[in-house]
């Protein structure tokens, strides 16, 4: 779920603000691999804006799902299922770019214009060639700021040097892997009294 997301974001971005599908300027990428003493200066991704996941965190409010659920069905009638919780993450994504600095500055200008005039991705707006995620109900996009100390661990982590970039909370993706159960319902309950005096 979390890779048919990421590549439906960047190709919803490509299309809207830089609009050649032919070649991408933002793709899926590691930026710590930006470094200069790397083969991956020459793969061409130091023009391109990256998008880069930098942390998985479980969404904890949507935790409390019921493990049995209720499933109508037109032969057996309503059918008790069992299954693991579906687990609902956020995920933290970098978007950076290591062009000139000006073109650098440029490009996630228009990006982050466009994320802040549409933050939230479905698949009735979602355009057919974009492949959105189905089992994706809703993508919400949000800003994630961090002060001077944690930019500092950020790229520490990642291990090279700082490109402009913008960080976002990418809200509420369900991973749910597990295969349902049928379990006995009781139809029919009955007491027997045996009491002696």
């Amino acid at each position: 779920m979390i890779l048919p997301a990421l590549q439906y974001l960047a190709k919803e971005i490509n299309r809207f603000e830089f609009g050649n599908p032919a070649d991408p300027a933002v793709e899926l990428g590691n930026v710590s691999r930006l470094d200069l003493d790397t083969d991956a200066a020459s793969s061409g991704n130091q023009n391109k804006v990256l998008i880069t996941l930098v942390n998985i965190e479980e969404e904890k409010t949507l935790r409390n799902d019921s493990f049995y659920n209720r499933r109508s069905d037109p032969v057996k009638g309503d059918q008790i299922e069992k299954r693991n919780a579906t687990l609902f993450v956020n995920l933290y994504i970098l978007i950076s770019c290591a062009d000139t600095y000006t073109s650098a500055l440029e490009r996630l200008d228009k990006i982050i214009k466009y994320l802040q005039g549409k933050n939230v991705f479905t698949a009735a707006t979602a355009d057919p060639e974009d492949n959105y995620p189905e089992a994706v109900d809703k993508i919400i996009l949000d800003l994630f700021s961090l002060n001077f100390e944690q930019i500092n661990h950020l790229w520490s982590i990642l291990g090279g040097k700082y490109v402009p970039s913008v960080l976002y909370k990418m809200r509420l993706l369900p991973i749910q892997a597990g295969k349902a159960e049928a379990v006995g319902r009781i139809e029919e309950m009955r007491t027997d009294s045996n009491i002696n005096n």
